[in-house]
């Protein structure tokens, strides 16, 4: 594993699994089973109920609140409003995904009227969609990365990103960027206290569909189980997930030698979700090894 700075990757996953959090995800549509699987691999219990008259009873039994807009209706959306609303009531951390934000004005208007209403706990996008919420402005080029920066100025936007809404502010593409809650003059000075940079994963994972809906499901686990160590939490969720990435690349390399005829199809991009997968629930089953 390959950061700025040390992770304590194994105090995390021994209260992951001894708590074993119940997350509550309104996510995207395409991935949810995805998300379910993920949680279950690192030890925490999903449930995706989406209706708005349930949200309420729901959310107020779970340890985490899960938020992701890539496929947004105005049904989801109140039901949204409402989890946030009780998880805030309830002091149950919220993490945002913010899936195509700056696609159109129905997702920015949602977005800014619920971080207007409640402090969410982790916000996360890639770099576009949090650049197109600290701008109100578009992202054209869907959920994918349109803009690029140096690691300074990513650095400072998730930085300026957590300190106007409160909340630790995850950066995700090749490099992770996370930003801890900092005071104005740690925003402008860049300081390596407030901003962490998590490196790893695997090309791979840009062919998968959903890999960042796992990882906000992912981070919200972490989070739930260490609610006095938020940030410690984020940073390990993510490198949990940039390790798990790399070896189900790994594996995959090693079965396409063992598979390379014409009568066996070698691994793709299906069975890298697979591996990507079962990577996360060997490393959050004790192969700390792995890491």
């Amino acid at each position: 594993m390959n950061s700025c700075k040390e992770i304590q990757m194994n105090n995390f996953i021994e209260k992951l699994k001894s708590r074993s959090p119940l997350i509550h995800n309104i996510t995207n549509m395409v991935t949810i089973n995805d998300v379910a699987n993920i949680e279950l691999a690192c030890g925490a219990r999903p449930i995706m109920a989406m209706a708005p008259q349930e949200m309420d009873e729901v959310t107020g039994i779970c340890d985490g609140l899960n938020l992701n807009i890539g496929t947004p209706s105005e049904e989801r959306f109140e039901a949204m409003r409402i989890a946030a609303r009780m998880a805030a009531k309830k002091n149950i951390p919220i993490v945002l995904d913010l899936v195509g934000v700056g696609v159109s004005r129905f997702r920015m208007d949602f977005v800014m009227s619920l971080l207007d209403e409640v402090r969410v706990d982790v916000i996360k996008g890639n770099l576009s969609e949090v650049k197109a919420v600290m701008e109100h402005g578009r992202c054209d080029g869907g959920v994918e990365v349109t803009d690029t920066a140096d690691e300074s100025d990513a650095k400072a936007l998730a930085c300026r990103a957590a300190l106007r809404y409160g909340s630790i502010c995850v950066i995700t593409g090749e490099t992770d960027y996370v930003a801890e809650l900092c005071d104005e003059a740690d925003c402008y000075d860049n300081n390596e206290r407030s901003v962490m940079c998590i490196t790893g994963g695997h090309p791979m994972m840009k062919r998968v569909t959903g890999t960042g809906c796992m990882l906000s499901g992912l981070i919200c686990a972490f989070v739930a189980a260490d609610c006095d160590d938020k940030y410690g939490a984020v940073t390990a969720a993510l490198s949990c997930m940039k390790s798990a990435g790399g070896l189900a690349a790994s594996d995959m390399a090693e079965h396409g030698r063992e598979t390379n005829s014409c009568y066996f199809i070698k691994p793709g991009n299906a069975a890298y979700r697979d591996r990507l997968i079962d990577a996360v629930y060997h490393i959050c089953d004790g192969d700390y090894e792995l890491m």
